[in-house]
């Protein structure tokens, strides 16, 4: 209402009089979808009374109405006589009535359709997906009118899983020498990778080794030798690209390597290339970027954006017991047409480590709805 009034003061002046105003649901999306917005109708007399000697002159100015999109605010100008004023704003009232039962396709949709409906489009799944699925799921009501939420439910996780098939998932993530972790600083790249191999280790049977990158903190080089001590493993600590192929040499002998990176500032792309100059990414390499749950959808787009140039093969997403929102994982896995590898939901290694797949993905974002 603030915004809706500042914008009859910019279109009208301070002497413009409030003839009404109410909230309204603004349909898209087949009208299912609604949007909360003001309607404000408002008049001015833009000409200042004058006494009466003509016919002219007994003539007063009025508003004829004109919308302004942003919040639904009623414009005026002189150019209707004053007694028509009433017989406007109903018929205006008419209209508006008449848009909203023309948007809103079936009124007899139940309540717990709209509310999966405004649950969709509070996730990071995209309006382009709210959009599709919600235009599928009024088909399959309309021809099934005793589908209840729960039924609707399972049909949005069909559709998850449906919308997913051109994103890989669920590969064998020792295929390849070498397993890299890249991602930013804070996200538990350190412990991840410690997870991944104990599992490679003491539930595949790999023999392993560990190289690491990261440099810049001395904590996570110890972190990452109590691990490794842990599993009975080596550790390189590569400062150069130099030192990284004498690395490779050391531990040729062994199935997988699991390498450490630094966590830098993901805005500079400058350590992104630092990073690239030490590894040599075209190799027999498989790399995760690292996510946490916990950050905002916009930062984790800007970070794979920074990393993309290093060839990412797989999200692993952290921090799922500190959030209790996972429809991000869908959202970048749609847009950058990769999957999830791995979640963790918690600091136990190496249990806390869920090889995620299509089923599980689909699974969680209906989860999700139902809270």
């Amino acid at each position: 209402m603030q915004e809706a009034m500042q914008l009859v003061r910019l279109e009208l002046g301070d002497q413009a009089v409030i003839l009404n105003s109410k909230a309204v649901k603004k349909y898209k999306f087949f009208g299912l979808i609604s949007k909360k917005s003001v309607e404000v109708i408002a008049a001015v007399d833009e000409e200042p009374p004058q006494p009466l000697k003509t016919k002219k002159n007994n003539e007063s100015t009025i508003a004829t109405m004109k919308q302004i999109d942003p919040v639904g605010v009623q414009k005026t100008s002189p150019n209707l006589e004053q007694d028509r004023l009433l017989e406007s704003i109903l018929d205006m009232k008419k209209m508006m009535k008449s848009i909203t039962k023309k948007n809103n396709l079936d009124p007899s949709l139940p309540d717990f359709f709209h509310e999966i409906e405004e649950k969709l489009s509070k996730t990071d799944v995209g309006e382009a997906f709210v959009e599709d699925i919600m235009e599928s799921l009024y088909h399959d009501w309309q021809k099934n009118k005793t589908l209840d939420e729960m039924a609707l439910l399972n049909l949005v996780e069909q559709k998850v899983f449906l919308s997913l098939e051109e994103v890989p998932f669920e590969e064998n993530p020792y295929k390849k020498k070498f397993v890299c972790v890249v991602g930013p600083t804070g996200v538990g790249k350190t412990t991840t990778l410690a997870k991944l191999a104990a599992n490679a280790t003491l539930k595949h049977g790999k023999k392993i080794g560990f190289i690491t990158t990261d440099t810049y903190r001395i904590a996570a080089i110890e972190q990452l030798k109590i691990y490794a001590n842990i599993l009975e493993a080596p550790v390189e600590v590569c400062y150069s690209a130099e030192d990284f192929k004498v690395a490779k040499t050391n531990l040729a002998h062994l199935d997988v390597v699991f390498i450490d990176t630094a966590g830098r500032n993901f805005l500079n792309g400058e350590f992104v290339n630092e990073l690239r100059a030490v590894l040599d990414f075209q190799a027999e390499m498989t790399t995760y970027l690292v996510l946490a749950l916990t950050s905002k959808f916009e930062d984790m787009k800007k970070i794979t954006d920074q990393f993309w140039s290093v060839g990412i093969h797989q999200f692993v997403f952290t921090k799922k017991d500190e959030t209790t929102s996972s429809s991000a994982m869908y959202g970048l896995s749609k847009l950058y047409k990769k999957g999830t590898a791995f979640v963790t939901d918690g600091q136990n290694v190496p249990e806390d480590l869920i090889p995620f797949t299509r089923e599980l993905l689909a699974k969680s974002l209906t989860e999700e709805l139902q809270k």
